[in-house]
């Protein structure tokens, strides 16, 4: 398949792009910058900015999937004040897949946002998302209103727990929902670039959100 990943430069992003391309797919990787990518069979370097909608609907045509992993970064502006590019950068992506009929859309967002709202570790929940991932998860909980309002004919809102350098692990747990389950971790960034490459052929969560974890 043709899998467009948005983000591709980030820690997550440039993992999944490998991923991808590990399981055989045609995999273009857009971000604002191509540094980092060497030549590699079967992958495609396109520049843009995912608040550009124009940039979009050039990357976009001709793809089967549309992996979403670009966020905003966590500092001082994002700490204090709101921000709204996974918003309007989803938006943008959603458009360009409407109009040009590519149906899987693939969204990494968060824990803390939509339905994992409150769960975590007791930092996390407590402290870390409440007072230094506020904004960022109010960004996120718009991101997948958007993805959920889409009408697109595939779609999966993937959170990943608390992200790790850790190894890539394949035994993770997989929530749909919390009832009975211990709160999720952490999970590594390598083990969600997996996950999320393996969502563009695997539609068991389609429809939904899931959250990731070892």
């Amino acid at each position: 398949m043709k899998v467009l990943v948005v983000g591709a430069t980030g820690n997550i992003g440039r993992k999944t792009v490998a991923e991808a391309l590990q399981l055989g797919h045609e995999v273009t990787a857009f971000s604002r910058s191509s540094r980092g990518f060497g030549p590699a069979t079967g992958l495609n370097l396109a520049s843009g900015d995912v608040r550009s909608s124009e940039d979009l609907k050039a990357a976009v045509p001709g793809h089967d999937a549309v992996i979403l992993t670009f966020g905003a970064p966590l500092n001082r502006d994002t700490i204090l004040r709101p921000t709204d590019i996974c918003e309007v950068g989803t938006r943008n992506v959603v458009a360009a897949m409407q109009a040009h009929d590519v149906p899987r859309l693939i969204a990494m967002t968060s824990i803390g946002a939509g339905f994992s709202k409150g769960r975590g570790r007791w930092p996390f929940r407590n402290i870390i998302a409440p007072f230094l991932l506020r904004n960022i998860l109010a960004d996120r909980v718009v991101q997948e209103e958007v993805v959920m309002a889409s009408g697109l004919p595939e779609w999966v809102i993937v959170q990943p727990a608390e992200l790790t350098d850790g190894k890539r692990r394949s035994d993770l747990r997989h929530m749909t929902d919390f009832e009975g389950q211990p709160q999720p971790t952490t999970v590594a960034r390598a083990s969600v670039a997996a996950f999320l490459a393996s969502m563009v052929s695997d539609k068991r969560f389609d429809g939904g959100g899931v959250l990731i974890s070892d």
